[in-house]
């Protein structure tokens, strides 16, 4: 008995000594930091006028928008040599072309010239986030291209690419957030226009 006693006490010492033995260090990673651009709320129009724009506004239906496969939601930054490597904190909250789509809709409802709707007779827009990355540089820039395919009534289809840039001040985040809504709800303007 006192045999199986020293063996039970051997055995449960060595359990304890193992499993503080076997503890594995966790990496040291640094916590993903999220960020989303501002996108301003369009300035309501008044209501005498409201009625007049949208009776001569062209009706639009909006297809699709999406990203290139590489833009996903980690921030990208291009370097000098023209490579995008990701950035090991920085995240955006969501994939940049829901930000895109968010930034169309918001043009489109803002607009007296485009109406949005949902019939299948009505010329349709697609669009597709084809840059979105941090340029390198003494003054870091976020760049931004957009590819607009517009179909037509008669089944006849335009396309155009839309780019923009602007500076973002100061260490990351900076304004980048403030610079994201600006430049996004810039280049869906500029679209929408090419469009009418």
């Amino acid at each position: 008995m006192t045999r199986f006693v020293r063996h039970a006490w051997f055995g449960l010492a060595m359990v304890c000594l193992s499993g503080t033995a076997c503890q594995l260090k966790r990496p040291d990673t640094i916590p993903a930091r999220m960020l989303e651009p501002q996108l301003l709320e369009p300035q309501p129009a008044a209501p005498a006028a409201a009625g007049a724009t949208l009776a001569g506004a062209m009706p639009v239906r909006l297809l699709d928008t999406q990203a290139r496969a590489h833009i996903g939601r980690r921030l990208l930054h291009q370097q000098a040599s023209g490579e995008l490597t990701e950035d090991p904190v920085w995240r955006w909250s969501a994939a940049p072309d829901r930000y895109l789509d968010t930034a169309i809709r918001l043009e489109l409802e803002s607009s007296s010239r485009l109406r949005l709707v949902d019939t299948a007779g009505s010329p349709a827009i697609a669009a597709t986030l084809l840059t979105w990355c941090l340029e390198p540089g003494e003054n870091p820039r976020l760049m931004g291209a957009v590819q607009f395919v517009i179909t037509g009534k008669d089944g006849v289809v335009h396309s155009h690419v839309v780019q923009g840039s602007e500076r973002v001040s100061g260490g990351l985040p900076g304004d980048l957030a403030a610079v994201a809504g600006r430049l996004l709800r810039r280049l869906a303007q500029e679209g929408l226009m090419r469009a009418t």
